[in-house]
Formats: C-alpha cells, sequence, structure tokens
C-alpha cells in the first residue's frame, strides 16, 4: 500500500473512532486575537494569565491521558505559537503574543479546519478524544469568515469538539460568536481585566477536564453513537458554564450584566 493510498484510508475512518490505544490524547486549542484594538490592557491580561494556568492545566486528564495544547495568533492573517500540538507539561514558558493588524477570523478557521485532521494536528497513534477549542476575540471579523465557517461545520472533529467564545470588552459581534459554538450559552463576556483573567482561568481548566474524560460507548439502552458521547460532554460545558457565570459574574444568565455593579470595559 503507497503512503498516500495509506493516509487517505486513515482520514476515511471515522475521526473519533476507538484505535488500539497506548496512551489517550487530546488537543486544547487556543485561537488569540492580537489585532491592533487588543494592545495594551486586554492583551497585557491575556498574556499575564495565560502565563499563569499552564501549570493547572497539567494533570487535568485522566491517568494515561496525554494533554496537548495548540497556540494560534490571528490578526492580519494567522500563525500557530505552536508549530504543532505540545504536551502541556512540556509547554509550561508562554511566549507573550503582540497586537497589530485587523481582525482575519474567516482566515483563522480556514487554517483551522486543515490542522483537524490526522494529517494535521490530530496524528496520535493511539485513542484522540474530540479536542477543545477555545476563542477569545475583542472585535469584529474583517474578513469572509463565513467561509471558514463553513468549512469548520464539515470537519468532524470540529462538530464532535467542545467549542467555547470568549467575548473580551463590549465592542464585538456575539452573533459570529454564537456562529462558532452553535450554542450562546457556551459564549462569555469579560467586562474588564480582573474578569478576562478569572473568565479564561476557569474557562481553561473546565473544558480541558470534561474534554479529556472518558464516557463509555454504551449504556442501559444500548450503545452510545459518538454523536451521543459529544453531545453529553457539551451538556456538563453547559452546566459548567452556569457554574462559572455565577461564580465570577454573579449572575444567573448574560443578560443580567446590567444589574452588576461594574463599568464595562473598566480598566481598557
Amino acid at each position: 500500500m503507497n503512503s498516500r493510498y495509506r493516509e487517505e484510508s486513515i482520514d476515511a475512518i471515522d475521526p473519533l473512532e476507538t484505535m488500539p490505544p497506548a496512551k489517550k490524547s487530546m488537543v486544547i486549542f487556543f485561537l488569540v486575537d492580537t489585532s491592533k484594538s487588543m494592545e495594551g490592557s486586554k492583551l497585557d491580561s491575556l498574556n499575564k494569565v495565560m502565563g499563569e494556568i499552564l501549570p493547572e492545566l497539567i494533570g487535568v486528564g485522566e491517568a494515561g491521558t496525554d494533554v496537548k495544547i495548540a497556540v494560534m495568533s490571528f490578526s492580519s492573517g494567522c500563525e500557530w505559537v505552536t508549530p504543532e500540538p505540545v504536551l502541556i507539561e512540556e509547554y509550561q514558558r508562554w511566549e507573550n503574543l503582540r497586537a497589530d493588524g485587523v481582525t482575519d477570523l474567516g482566515e483563522a478557521c480556514e487554517e483551522l479546519n486543515l490542522k483537524l485532521s490526522r494529517n494535521g494536528f490530530l496524528r496520535s497513534p493511539s485513542l484522540s478524544y474530540a479536542p477543545v477549542i477555545f476563542l477569545l476575540t475583542d472585535g469584529y471579523p474583517t474578513d469572509n469568515y463565513k467561509k471558514g465557517f463553513e468549512l469548520l461545520k464539515k470537519n468532524r472533529w470540529f462538530q464532535y469538539g467542545l467549542k467555547i467564545a470568549l467575548a473580551i470588552g463590549s465592542n464585538v459581534d456575539m452573533d459570529v460568536l454564537h456562529e462558532f459554538t452553535d450554542d450562546e450559552e457556551l459564549v462569555l463576556q469579560a467586562c474588564g481585566a480582573e474578569m478576562l483573567r478569572k473568565l479564561v482561568r476557569e474557562i481553561a481548566v473546565t473544558s480541558s477536564k470534561i474534554g479529556s474524560t472518558s464516557m463509555t460507548l454504551t449504556d442501559a439502552g444500548g450503545e452510545r453513537s459518538i454523536a451521543d458521547v459529544a453531545g453529553a460532554k457539551k451538556e456538563q460545558m453547559v452546566e459548567a458554564v452556569q457554574e462559572i457565570k455565577q461564580d465570577v459574574l454573579g449572575v444567573e444568565d448574560l443578560e443580567d450584566l446590567d444589574d452588576l455593579d461594574i463599568e464595562f470595559d473598566e480598566g481598557w
């Protein structure tokens, strides 16, 4: 069998199908907006918390699970900060990101689609959990984001992955983030620098724990589909987000933000 045929055969298999594992693997993707509008306190706060949470992500997975991190920055174009996913134990030094340019979210999504493949960033020889995909942005897309979204929606890794979005500040197109996650319950909004740090920490740690947890493919009613397992993890994440809103924001729903004793974009 030639190498090209072998690669095509691998991607023809259900990407989440159980394979004989030596170890389980899960990748958490951070898609970080580094456009010019992020310059200053927004990006400073984000850089700080990312450095702080890396040690907290060690050991979040079950025993025998490798949790890896992949970081992309996007502004005028996009680039991978990590050339490939890195074991979290080996990625404990955060390189501060810099802000410049516009917000090419569409290009970022097209690049992510290419990497969500066993020919891309998901080449683990063992069982791979669906990834966690965490989008952080403070503005409006400046390119054709719809094209990138359409590609991702056809990608099975993206379909079954946990997708969370964080709006940084008030000048964000929330409809775009709802479309990205396909669930408005998985979109949060940071009002200021301290809230940003708390939300990033809680979301990153919680989503990694849920994403890297084994869930049986059988229950009392018989065999559960992979879609059912993905749906169950999504439900867990929605419940966790509600708890995060209560703990960090002090509200039941983002619509109640106006009742908080805090100025939006305070310190920014």
